[in-house]
């Protein structure tokens, strides 16, 4: 959903339960750029996914271990404290 900066403006508080409700991000246009308004939910997990596809090593780890769910090969395993 793409809308003018005036409208966000003018819809501020619904857009941003909006974002929150059903996850899906407004653009929001104007003559000097456009931006994005999104939940922030939504944001830190785009930053982590970011941070942990960064390193080549790390994400061919992960690359493999969704292969492998993918597969039905997945294993549960209890996690270290």
């Amino acid at each position: 959903m793409a809308i003018t900066a005036s409208e966000a403006r003018a819809r501020l508080f619904p857009l941003i339960e909006q974002v929150n409700e059903d996850h899906a991000p407004v653009e929001i246009v104007s003559k000097k750029g456009s931006a994005v308004l999104m939940s922030l939910e939504d944001y830190e997990a785009l930053q982590e996914t970011a941070y942990l596809l960064r390193t080549p090593a790390n994400a061919a780890r992960l690359t493999e271990s969704i292969a492998q769910h993918r597969a039905g090969k997945a294993a549960a395993r209890q996690l270290a404290e």
